[in-house]
């Protein structure tokens, strides 16, 4: 089948317009693959930064119960820098892990009840504590232990809820990430397929240009075009070759000598000779 002269121009302008629109897409395709992959790297580092917070808190409060246990049972003041300095690391621990997860609801209330949790059980006057060392038997000091146990023992638990929330956001995170970039892959081929396609109209329209500039061969006398071997008329070519359809009309000339002509035949002139 012949394409005809308005399926040419759709073509033509197809090979044209379509890498640019494929250059276009590709171009945006790798600005939002960037950015993707930026805030992915970034929440991926915020959420590792979480956990170890999590496990740095875990450690302080450790070491502010120790301290805590230490003075109580013995009475000494060393055990009160430590248990100082524990329970400032403890309040800054919980201050950044409270402005890294503000979004996260799940993880405020885990964090709101971690503080809660230290300060009815980590915060004491060491004015008013009572002393075990001072009257110490074996009951008090087994009886603080105990209480020290059962302490650090809830605050795992809620510490350990905090932590599987937080990687539990980390899978689906990643999850999101593997379908951005299964969805990428996806785009990226769509677009080479177009790029291949437009490329394909741009040869298929540099060949009909080639085709165009081939000499053509026209009979001196009758006007006819040589095509593939055969004499054919400039109408029957041009239809063949670039599917244009022809119509017949007069020329002025053409026209003007048909009327001389007619005069010429209707002009009166001497009768015929005789028979």
């Amino acid at each position: 089948m012949i394409p005809t002269q308005k399926t040419k121009k759709l073509l033509f302008w197809c090979g044209l317009s379509l890498p640019m629109v494929a250059l276009l897409a590709m171009t945006w395709l790798v600005h939002q693959s960037s950015g993707q992959f930026s805030n992915s790297f970034s929440w991926v580092m915020q959420t590792y930064k979480v956990l170890d917070l999590f496990e740095q808190t875990q450690a302080h409060i450790v070491d502010a119960e120790a301290s805590q246990r230490g003075y109580l049972l013995t009475g000494r003041s060393d055990y009160l820098e430590p248990y100082h300095r524990a329970m400032a690391s403890i309040r800054d621990d919980l201050a950044e892990l409270k402005k890294l997860t503000h979004g996260n609801a799940t993880q405020q209330a885990n964090l709101a009840l971690l503080e809660k949790m230290v300060d009815s059980d980590l915060v004491f006057d060491p004015a008013t504590a009572v002393i075990a060392g001072v009257n110490s038997t074996n009951g008090s000091v087994v009886t603080l232990t105990q209480r020290g146990r059962l302490k650090l023992e809830q605050v795992r638990r809620v510490l350990f809820q905090a932590h599987e929330e937080q990687q539990r956001l980390l899978s689906q995170q990643q999850q999101s990430a593997e379908s951005d970039a299964v969805y990428t892959q996806i785009m990226a081929l769509i677009l080479i397929g177009a790029v291949a396609l437009a490329l394909i109209l741009v040869v298929v329209i540099l060949l009909r240009l080639e085709k165009l500039q081939e000499f053509v061969t026209i009979c001196a006398w009758t006007g006819q075009v040589k095509y593939q071997g055969k004499w054919l008329r400039l109408d029957e070519y041009l239809k063949q070759q670039f599917g244009i359809s022809v119509s017949h009309s007069l020329s002025q000339d053409a026209a003007d000598k048909m009327m001389r002509d007619i005069e010429d035949l209707n002009r009166p002139g001497p009768p015929p000779p005789a028979a």
